[in-house]
């Protein structure tokens, strides 16, 4: 039996990274209003998120790390309210962001046969945003959280991807054995940087990000020839 950790955006979901941060930063931005300034919101946002995947100190979840981080840039602003608002978005007019994506077909018809198969399945998209806009997210992809024995979120992690930190945080938590394990995604640092605690990976590049010729991974190909190799070996 081989555990088998999914990435979601780009890999479970089909999704151009531009367009889904268009629309996620344009819906998140008119949630905000009236709240914060407007301008730089997007960039203050990213920027938070950027020194919450560098720190690699144990200790404090990653939804501790991010909102210390957005609130060192705004000291004059009561985080609470706004920090309400933000999941009042997620559970309301975040849903309007689905317009620009939809499911990667053979993954995901993938992820149904290794269930079937009696595999087990993580999913382990890098820990960015909260539960609920991780759920919500799965669920585009036509999957309830059940489906995995893990999701990772901002709640439940310390680490992000693509420090080694985060696999082998996975890997105990859920007691996986990395030599009979295969990561799946689209990114050529995030996803194949499972190698790095000896992870088999697979870059499955119909949304790649990222150069896939050098990015090392065992395994390459587009989402159908991921397909054939799952059901040829598994």
């Amino acid at each position: 039996m081989k555990t088998f950790l999914f990435d979601l955006d780009g890999t479970l979901l089909a999704m151009d990274g531009q367009d889904f941060m268009r629309a996620y930063f344009g819906e998140l931005t008119r949630a905000l209003y009236g709240l914060l300034p407007t301008e730089g919101l997007a960039r203050n946002i990213l920027a938070a998120t950027a020194r919450m995947q560098a720190d690699t100190s144990p200790g404090s979840s990653n939804l501790v790390k991010f909102r210390r981080e957005f609130e060192a840039l705004y000291q004059d602003i009561d985080e609470q309210p706004v920090w309400d608002r933000i999941m009042e978005f997620y559970a309301t007019t975040f849903d309007n962001v689905r317009d620009v994506v939809g499911r990667n077909e053979p993954v995901c018809r993938s992820v149904v046969y290794l269930r079937q198969k009696g595999h087990r399945l993580l999913l382990t998209t890098n820990p960015v945003f909260p539960q609920l806009a991780t759920y919500k997210r799965l669920a585009w992809a036509g999957f309830g959280p059940n489906a995995f024995e893990y999701v990772s979120t901002l709640e439940n992690c310390y680490f992000c991807k693509p420090h080694v930190e985060y696999w082998h945080h996975v890997a105990a938590v859920m007691k996986v054995d990395p030599a009979q394990a295969v990561a799946v995604g689209n990114d050529c640092v995030e996803d194949v940087s499972a190698r790095l605690a000896g992870i088999e990976t697979y870059l499955v590049t119909d949304y790649v990000v990222g150069d896939a010729a050098s990015s090392g991974a065992d395994h390459i190909s587009d989402a159908l020839g991921f397909e054939r190799w799952i059901l040829e070996n598994y």
